[in-house]
Order: structure tokens, then C-alpha cells, then sequence
């Protein structure tokens, strides 16, 4: 018996180093579709296994079920059922069988499959929500355009809402093809100097916080700044950053952002004197479509701190932030030298 776990285990490790091989040729999929491809493999191992003991012995093809109470027949109808979508299987997790490593690993397979696909379902609802409003809007004010004994005054401001709700569109439509692009994890490095970077996209605003009479510095290290990352994803990171502060900051308002060396990197602070996040929507303000203070409400749709804290995950970074209400608020974003 004991022989036998130490078999499964040693298949299982077999198992994920073969898919990591194999993902490293081809690219790696997402989490739970790699950690079926690990547990498939290394359970087509115990199988292979099985065969090649018994035909060594010379017992020919192996029976599954002999002296498993039918544990193979059951193994292969749970990943039956995970295949076809049934991710409420479990199979009985008795701590004493031979065998628990890979019941383990099926019934985590079957829970973060199940996960996955509740997150896939509510980002589809999100989605359509979020798709749906904008177009009700341009449809019903494309509707009154029609009446004839609209004055222009009207007319120009139904359009401008079509407009605004167009662009919204457009934004929604832009934010969530980058956060897809970002799931591959494909970073282009390269070297360049971050605070004039920082300084190009406060120039690039300049006509949002001038329009605002806001007061915006930015305070840098005099002593270099340079850093390998990907320079396109991250100024999406200051631009997404620098604009809400901007937006969320009440005319004649400020709004401070400061490079600062780190531990083995630097940080960058994006503060502001808006109105602040209340603490119950703090935690949830990095989620995709999280929307919940109206203080900080608006046109956004909830997917730029989303994109934000992604960008900052694969360069191995954090992101954190602070706020009160009526206090403003402050991002930190903490970007390693050594990235992995």
C-alpha cells in the first residue's frame, strides 16, 4: 500500500514537470486548464504504470477495479463529469487510501474548475450590463431625434450624450481586449528612465487638470531612475492612475505624484484631495466592474484599476492603496528591479 502511494505521487510529480516541459514550448494556458493538463498526464502515468507492472508479472491487461471497490471506474467517471461541465463532483476523500494524493487532486480540480467558471459567469454579466446601458441610451436619444419640433438646442445635447456614450463603448470595448492580451502574461522589456515617463504623461493630461485649475507636481529622484519593464503597459498604468486622481479631484484641488527608491526597486505614489473611497468599498475597488462608491462615480466602467493591478502583478509588483472619506486618495504602486 505504501509502495503504491509513493507510485502515485512520484507519477503525479512526473506529470506536472512533463506539462511544465510542455508549456514552455507551446505557452502556458490558464491556471485551472494547466492543473487538469498536470493531473491528466500524471494520471495517465499511474495507468501506464499499472499496465507494464501487470504485463511484467504477466497478468496481461490490469483490472482498475481489483481491490478498489471500483476506484478507477469512479476516477474515470468524475473526470467524465468535469468534462462535460459537472464541476459538483467529488470523490470520497478517505485520508487512509492508498490512493488520496490523486482524489485530492481531482476534487481540487473539480473546485477550481467550478470557480472558474462562476467568475466566467459573472464577468459575462457584467459585460452585457455594461454594453447594455450605453446602447439603450444612443438608442432612445436616436429616437427622439426624430421629432421635427426639437429645437437645436436639444438636438445638440442629445447628441452629445450619444457621443459620450459612444465613447464609453469604445473605452469598455479597448479596456477589455487588454486585460485579455494580458492574460498570455507577455511582457516586452526594455530599459528606459521612469520618471520621464511620468513626466510625458503629465504633459499628455495637461489639458484635463489645467481645464480643472488643478495644482499637480511630480517629485522624482535626482539620481536616475531607470528600470527594465514594459513601457507601454505601464504608462496605461500612470495614465489610468494620473486620470482618476484628475477626475476625482474637485476644481482648484491638488494632485501629487512622487518617485521615491525603494527596497531593491522604486515607488510610485499617485495621490489626490478628492472626496476619498469609503472604507466598505476599499477592498473591492481593484475588482473588474467594482463601481460601488458614488463619490467616485462616473462614465468609467470599472475596468481601469482591474488593468492596473494586473500590469503590476506581472511585473511582479504591488499595488496598494489608501483613502478616507473626505481625506482623498493615495495609489502606491511598488515596482521591483529583478522582476521574474
Amino acid at each position: 500500500m505504501v509502495a503504491a502511494a509513493v507510485w502515485v505521487v512520484a507519477c503525479m510529480v512526473a506529470g506536472q514537470a512533463a506539462s511544465d516541459g510542455l508549456f514552455r514550448l507551446v505557452g502556458r494556458p490558464a491556471q485551472p486548464w494547466a492543473y487538469l493538463i498536470a493531473v491528466a498526464g500524471g494520471f495517465v502515468l499511474v495507468v501506464l504504470g499499472a499496465m507494464l507492472s501487470n504485463l511484467v508479472a504477466g497478468r496481461g491487461r490490469p483490472d482498475l477495479r481489483r481491490d478498489g471497490g471500483g476506484f478507477g471506474q469512479d476516477v474515470m467517471a468524475a473526470l467524465d463529469r468535469i468534462a462535460h461541465g459537472d464541476f459538483s463532483v467529488r470523490l470520497p476523500a478517505d485520508r487512509r487510501h492508498p490512493l488520496i494524493e490523486l482524489i485530492d487532486s481531482v476534487n481540487n480540480l473539480a473546485a477550481e474548475l467550478g470557480d472558474l467558471e462562476a467568475q466566467r459567469q459573472g464577468f459575462i454579466s457584467n459585460v452585457s450590463h455594461e454594453i447594455q446601458s450605453p446602447l439603450t441610451s444612443i438608442g432612445g436619444f436616436a429616437r427622439l431625434l426624430r421629432d421635427p419640433s426639437l429645437t437645436l438646442e436639444a438636438r445638440e445635447h442629445y447628441l452629445d450624450i450619444i457621443e459620450a456614450e459612444t465613447r464609453r463603448l469604445s473605452k469598455l470595448s479597448d479596456n477589455l481586449l487588454r486585460l485579455s492580451a494580458l492574460e498570455t502574461g507577455a511582457l516586452e522589456r526594455q530599459r528606459y528612465r521612469l520618471d520621464e515617463q511620468l513626466r510625458d504623461v503629465i504633459l499628455l493630461l495637461e489639458p484635463q487638470w489645467a481645464a480643472k485649475d488643478l495644482d499637480l507636481e511630480l517629485a522624482t529622484d535626482p539620481s536616475g531612475t531607470e528600470i527594465v519593464a514594459d513601457r507601454d503597459l505601464l504608462c496605461q498604468v500612470w495614465i489610468n492612475l494620473v486620470q482618476n486622481a484628475i477626475k476625482f479631484t474637485p476644481a482648484t484641488g491638488w494632485v501629487r505624484v512622487v518617485l521615491t527608491p525603494a527596497a531593491d526597486g522604486w515607488c510610485c505614489q499617485v495621490a489626490d484631495s478628492g472626496p476619498g473611497i469609503d472604507p466598505a468599498d476599499r477592498p473591492h475597488v481593484f475588482e473588474r466592474f467594482y463601481r460601488g462608491d458614488k463619490a467616485r462615480g462616473g462614465d468609467g466602467n470599472g475596468l481601469g484599476l482591474a488593468l492596473v493591478k494586473r500590469v503590476v502583478e506581472l511585473h511582479s509588483g504591488r499595488v496598494d492603496l489608501a483613502s478616507a472619506p473626505g481625506a482623498g486618495t493615495a495609489v502606491t504602486v511598488y515596482l521591483p528591479l529583478t522582476q521574474s
